[in-house]
């Protein structure tokens, strides 16, 4: 006397499907995609179900939009940049209202930036606004030795409401002397965009030149 179970019947079909499954591969092999296709899948998928790289750059304000890789070339009408004795130049972007006080020795200034490297094809390594759009402004007081020194050079002068593009040397960069161990402002905010300005700054086959777009916010 046969008793079917229920276990057995499973048996039996996991058989079945396993053996007609490998008789089918050898009947009909499966045509390999082309080489790319799957990639492309996948990167079409992703854009369709509006998944980001993880390292894409935060969104910025409109002013800091127009953001150059290198000095940008100068066209009919355009204002050049101002050079200063120690190499800094200086462009205004943006005027403000022009009251109130301008940055000096000793003023505490809270400011939005963006900062760039320009050897590294014009690569953002810090913004004041972060990756869920949130701003943080950065405050110092203006000659307190925290700052990059051609940075601060470069503002002198401003006012509230001002944007200024600001291309560093590396001699008044972040290759500066500086009398502390803490390392210059800004500072990278995640690992990879420090790696990124480490690449230039402690290679001295690399040009470390840098840029920044400052605005202004307020002046104490």
């Amino acid at each position: 006397m046969f008793v079917w179970c229920r276990s057995s019947s499973l048996r039996m079909i996991a058989i079945t499907l396993t053996l007609g499954g490998a008789s089918a591969l050898q009947r009909a092999p499966q045509s390999r995609p082309a080489a790319g296709a799957g990639r492309r899948a996948l990167l079409t998928s992703a854009v369709g179900l509006g998944l980001a790289s993880p390292f894409a750059a935060p969104a910025r304000e409109p002013a800091f939009d127009r953001i150059a890789t290198e000095a940008p070339v100068l066209r009919d009408g355009d204002v050049p940049f101002a050079e200063l004795p120690s190499g800094v130049k200086v462009k205004l972007m943006r005027a403000g209202p022009g009251l109130g006080d301008t940055v000096e020795a000793g003023r505490s200034v809270v400011v939005e930036m963006t900062a760039l490297a320009l050897n590294l094809n014009g690569k953002p390594f810090f913004s004041t606004k972060l990756a869920d759009g949130t701003p943080e402004p950065l405050s110092w007081t203006i000659g307190d030795g925290r700052a990059v020194p051609g940075l601060e050079e470069g503002m002198i002068g401003m006012r509230k409401g001002d944007v200024r593009r600001i291309i560093v040397p590396p001699a008044r960069g972040y290759a500066a002397p500086r009398t502390g161990t803490d390392p210059f402002l800004p500072v990278p905010r995640s690992v990879l965009d420090q790696r990124a300005l480490d690449s230039i700054i402690k290679n001295p086959n690399r040009d470390a030149t840098v840029l920044f777009d400052v605005r202004v916010d307020r002046i104490r």
